[in-house]
């Protein structure tokens, strides 16, 4: 059998980003994002994300190992009865010390780390190295497509690691990054074509689906606007 004639295998992944959280006290001081759990809101998100996979067949089901993760992906499975994997390759990008940031440059070094995420060397603020992060996570994805248990897959991760996952979908790697913006409990959906154990194509079929206000009425900050607004409370009518 030649290559061109071998079988196509479309698998299916769903990927979800956690439900809101809090990263920083009423002070903006910050938490430990290792160990956050899902503010209210979060939860009522999730719950409606569940609502929506509901009749969704699902063969495999996988999340970070952070709370908010994990929390998320038991409120989006609901009453299913399947085990559960957490990974730690699917944490979240990891920032340095804001404060060894310059305050004047604050601004302009948070809302513009996806934008810079491609630059040689560049960093998640002073922390994790884009591209080893990257690796990191694409290196996990890949070995679960080299599984062929499973034909549907959910998985429960973070705002970074989804647009990682996106940006390896289209092909735009990490210079393409900032234009997935991934809202709390959204969905996407990929499409991935295998022939053997090896990608053939891939196809982003749903972006960015927030079923709780589907249609972003409520939703005016990016992620970065967000978290620089609760680092700085009034830096950005600044």
């Amino acid at each position: 059998m030649t290559a061109d004639s071998r079988p196509t295998v479309r698998r299916r992944c769903y990927l979800v980003r956690h439900g809101q959280v809090d990263y920083f006290d009423e002070q903006g001081r910050p938490l430990d994002p290792r160990g956050v759990s899902l503010s209210r809101t979060g939860t009522h998100q999730a719950r409606a994300l569940g609502q929506v996979l509901q009749g969704v067949r699902l063969g495999r089901a996988l999340c970070s190992d952070y709370p908010r993760a994990r929390q998320t992906l038991d409120l989006v499975l609901m009453e299913r009865d399947m085990p559960i994997e957490s990974l730690p390759e699917l944490r979240e990008i990891r920032a340095g010390r804001l404060r060894e940031i310059p305050r004047e440059e604050l601004r302009d070094r948070v809302l513009g780390t996806y934008r810079s995420a491609g630059d040689p060397g560049a960093s998640f603020l002073g922390g994790e190295r884009w591209d080893a992060f990257q690796a990191r996570v694409l290196s996990r994805f890949l070995e679960l497509l080299q599984d062929p248990g499973w034909e549907h897959l959910l998985i429960v991760s973070h705002d970074a690691v989804n647009r990682i996952l996106l940006g390896w979908a289209t092909g735009l790697g990490l210079s393409g990054i900032a234009a997935f913006e991934q809202d709390n409990a959204c969905l996407n959906v990929i499409d991935i074509d295998m022939q053997d154990c090896q990608v053939v194509g891939a196809m982003v079929r749903l972006l960015n689906f927030t079923p709780y206000d589907p249609h972003k009425a409520g939703i005016h900050e990016t992620v970065l606007e967000h978290l620089f607004s609760a680092i700085q409370p009034d830096g950005l009518k600044a």
